[in-house]
């Protein structure tokens, strides 16, 4: 990643670029698993491979420079958030989008990774392997939780169907102990809510 504080996303493309070499589908193989990356090779695209949920309205992304905006200064008081930093990040390996770091400078610490991904659907989260990926539902929107399989110890991120081939990202990243998985998931679902709830008012 560019800065700091994004170490564990930065784990996940690892990880995604480490499925994408080593993951294979065997023909009739019902256990068999295509990943991301296979998906887009075959298709162009990173449709996903489960359904999603018909959207409640189809926010785009385009045009959106900023990411900061996706959080109110109320929304941000009712999350504990007292900084806001717009930042390029490269969530998706090599694509710089635009990005918000909100951070809580006051124990515990963490922050809200927040970013706007306009070139590649949420089904590019879509996999095995290191990746533990689960179907979740946020305000009506399709979205995939996303985790580092075999530890509890990093954050959580919510990769949300907007849009026909993008996708609102939003990772809880604590910075240090203080936390639970279920409570990283836990937070990042709602700010991911109250992002889109932001998004909607400024289409």
């Amino acid at each position: 990643m560019r800065h700091s504080g994004k170490a564990f996303i930065a784990l996940l493309l690892v990880a995604g670029a480490v499925l994408a070499g080593c993951t294979q589908k065997t023909p009739g193989d019902a256990n068999s698993t295509t990943t991301a990356n296979e998906t887009t090779a075959a298709s162009g695209t990173s449709e996903p491979t489960v359904e999603f949920p018909r959207r409640p309205s189809e926010i785009k992304l385009d045009g959106i420079a900023d990411a900061c905006v996706t959080l109110t200064k109320d929304q941000q008081r009712e999350l504990g958030i007292d900084q806001a930093l717009s930042e390029p990040m490269d969530v998706i390996e090599d694509r710089e989008m635009p990005g918000c770091s909100f951070r809580a400078n006051s124990r515990p610490l963490f922050s809200y990774e927040v970013t706007l991904i306009s070139d590649e659907g949420a089904g590019y989260w879509q996999s095995g392997g290191n990746l533990d990926v689960i179907q979740k539902t946020v305000a009506g929107y399709g979205a995939l939780q996303v985790t580092l399989a075999g530890t509890t110890k990093g954050d959580c991120a919510l990769a949300v169907d907007v849009a026909d081939g993008q996708q609102l990202f939003v990772s809880f990243l604590p910075i240090g102990d203080g936390f639970t998985q279920d409570q990283m998931c836990q937070n990042a679902a709602k700010g991911a809510e109250m992002a889109l709830t932001t998004l909607q008012t400024l289409k």
